[in-house]
Parts: structure tokens; sequence; C-alpha cells
């Protein structure tokens, strides 16, 4: 459980941090950056840690999944991605964190549907309390007419939360096909980050580049690469072996706390007390869905 609680508190700081960088950068920009470093430093530690004969063979069983790979490629890093940094530049990082928190509910339907995997009555209801009270603190009477207002972003993040929970699943589908999920974020992050180069170059301004300061937009992206593209993609690769993508994903309720003292600190963002009453329900939600989970067997065994 401290891995996973881990897991969300550097899934926080990526808000955080990205919120900083996009003062300094172009969305677009941002994301291709960021992608093609941390394809190149994944993909380099791979080709280290492998002997020849073995990426051949690699090479030969990545043809034969091309189409999931294609899938990561567009939905677990270019639309991801492209959709996150284009909204969070408009809304809050907390509000930002708080549509990602859809994401046990859409995680659900995709795992119920490639995996058949059960929802108990049990789970559902510790899933709806989750998203109940997530919505309550984002609803909150002091924030009603913010919320409601520019819906053009909040859809944005949605489609972002959509693809990311969709792409988090064909990564499982990989990994019980033997690929590493370091390899699996390499490739997607490379390709995935040329796409964003490309797409940036044809929409964004580069005059010569789409960058207004560059040592603090340095400074963010090499934050990023290594909390995010590093340590957290990998990290919850890691944690897909012992516990599913749904609990997983519903777990993500605790990133919004995160997200909430860092924006506060360092952002300057109001953390009012219907947060601390949500966050709250969102714990009671997150434990009645792990017992469950533990009672079905799917949080102790290996995807395999």
């Amino acid at each position: 459980m401290f891995l996973i609680i881990l897991l969300y508190a550097l899934c926080a700081s990526t808000f955080t941090i990205s919120k900083w960088g996009l003062a300094y950068s172009e969305p677009l920009f941002f994301v291709a950056l960021r992608m093609l470093l941390a394809g190149i430093i994944l993909g380099a530690y791979c080709i280290i840690q492998r002997e020849p004969s073995t990426l051949k063979d690699l090479w030969v069983n990545a043809k034969k999944d091309y189409l999931l790979f294609v899938q990561i490629v567009l939905f677990h890093i270019y639309l991801t991605y492209v959709c996150d940094l284009c909204a969070l530049k408009n809304i809050t990082s907390i509000e930002s964190a708080f549509i990602y928190n859809l994401s046990p509910f859409i995680a659900a339907l995709f795992s119920y549907l490639w995996f058949s995997e059960y929802m108990t009555q049990k789970k559902w209801f510790g899933l709806l309390l989750g998203f109940v009270s997530m919505v309550y603190g984002l609803i909150n009477p002091s924030q009603t007419t913010e919320v409601f207002t520019h819906s053009g972003p909040r859809l944005i993040m949605l489609l972002a939360v959509i693809s990311s929970s969709y792409g988090w699943i064909v990564v499982r589908a990989l990994v019980k096909k033997g690929y590493s999920p370091v390899f699996i974020n390499a490739f997607g992050m490379f390709v995935g980050g040329l796409l964003a180069l490309v797409t940036s170059y044809a929409t964004e301004s580069w005059k010569p580049f789409p960058v207004t300061e560059w040592l603090p937009f340095l400074q963010a992206l090499l934050l990023l690469v290594v909390i995010a593209n590093i340590i957290f993609y990998n990290l919850y690769g890691y944690l897909l072996k012992s516990y599913t993508a749904t609990f997983l994903s519903f777990a993500g309720f605790l990133c919004p706390l995160f997200v909430a003292i860092f924006g506060y600190f360092f952002l300057g963002e109001s953390f009012s007390w219907h947060l601390s009453i949500s966050f709250f329900f969102v714990f009671v939600g997150l434990i009645i869905f792990y017992h469950e989970e533990l009672r079905q067997g799917y949080s102790n065994r290996s995807i395999d």
C-alpha cells in the first residue's frame, strides 16, 4: 500500500510541475520534448540491459503485436498528454486532478470488456462513494461558478482521462504477453513524442521555438522526465503485476489530496474545507473497494 501512496504523491507533483512549465512553453512542444527525452533514456536502458540476440527476438515478437503498440503510441502517450497539457493551460492543477479521478469508472468499463473482471455490488458502492465525494469537492458552493464556465478545457481533459484509462489497459495486455513495462513505455514515449513534435510544428508558433524562457522550462522538463516518465510510469507498470488496472485507477483518488497541497504551497491555488470532507469519503470508498479486491483475489495475484 505504501508504494501506491508514493505512486500518487509523485503523480500529484507532475500536475504542479506541468502547470509551472506551461508558463514558459506551448503545450505540444512541451509534450514532444518530454516524451522524446524520456523515450531515449528508457530505450538506452533497454539496450544496455539486453543481449543482441534477445533484442532480435523482442523485435520479432513486437511486430506480431504491432496493433497493440500502435494503440500504446496513440492512446497511452499522444492523445493523453496532448489533451492533458492543452487543457491544463486553462484550468487549475487541482481541478485537473479531480477530473482525472473519473479514471476508475472508465478503467472498470475497459477492464470488464477486455479482461472480463467482475464488479461486485461492494466495489460499485466504493466507486460510487468515491465519485460522489469527488464531485462534492469539485463543485462546492464557493466554486460552482468557476466549475461550470469554460467547459471546453474540461471536456479536453476528460478526453485525456478516457485515453489514459484505455492506454493502461493496453499496457496491461502487453505486460501479460511478456513485454517489460520499460520497453513498452520507451517505445510509446519516443514515437508519441515524434508525433507531438510534428503536431507542434504544424500548429504552434516556432520563432524560432515555442519557448519564452529556456531555463525554467528545462528545469520543469527534466523534473517531469525523471518523476513522471521514468519513476511513475515504471512503478505503475510494476504494480500492475499485483493489482488490477481498475484498483490502481481508483487509488488515484488520493492524487488530488497531494495536488491540492502542492498547488496551495507552490501555485497559490485555494484549498477549501469541502475538499477535506471529500478526501475523507474518497478514502472510505477506496478501503471498501480494496477489501473487495482482496476478497476476489485480484489484488494479491500476478496478472499472469
